[in-house]
């Protein structure tokens, strides 16, 4: 009994152990991030942007967003409450450029985290290339940590143009930057 009672002990004292240094490092890390990924789809880019500026039907193509909700204008910008399994956020297009520019901006920050996206579209060799761009931040150092190790600053900007490839018809290369 006593060598189970100083495993469990042990156990108990490494994972606090493990999740102060998580803390300490996402600390160091800075608040604020940049993350930016770009796919090319052979479409043409007032194609691509139809698909990506439909708020409200993005449910039926996104595999992260199960339902979509218009909220009342915010600054005369259209706000769209997002709702996936992790819960619902509202997001503000604070920019509507057709056919080659759409800004998303987190229009609730108080959880202590959110940011910009920037969805941008160009035309060329035979397509178009979607490049998204984040500038957001995590004010939390273990969320932080996370966000930078765990479950990557790009993941859903990359799932995001996979996605949008499979709603165009085709598989894409997912690049960073």
């Amino acid at each position: 009994m006593m060598k189970l009672i100083r495993v469990l002990t042990f156990v108990a004292a490494s994972l606090v152990m493990l999740i102060g240094v998580a803390g300490m490092i996402g600390f160091t890390l800075p608040r604020h991030y940049h993350a930016t990924s770009h796919a090319f789809y052979r479409a043409p880019r007032d194609s691509v942007w139809a698909v990506v500026a439909d708020i409200e039907r993005s449910p039926r193509w996104r595999t992260d967003i199960t339902g979509v909700k218009r909220l009342p204008d915010r600054d005369g910008h259209p706000v769209w409450e997002q709702e996936s399994r992790g819960g619902a956020w509202p997001l503000e297009l604070t920019r509507i450029a057709p056919p080659d520019t759409l800004v998303a901006a987190a229009a609730d920050t108080t959880q202590g985290y959110g940011g910009a996206w920037t969805y941008t579209l160009a035309s060329g060799r035979g397509g178009t290339t979607v490049t998204v761009a984040e500038a957001g931040f995590v004010d939390n150092p273990m969320f932080r940590f996370l966000a930078h190790f765990v479950f990557g600053l790009r993941t859903g900007q990359q799932q995001y143009l996979r996605d949008l490839g499979k709603r165009l018809g085709e598989a894409v290369e997912v690049v960073e930057g």
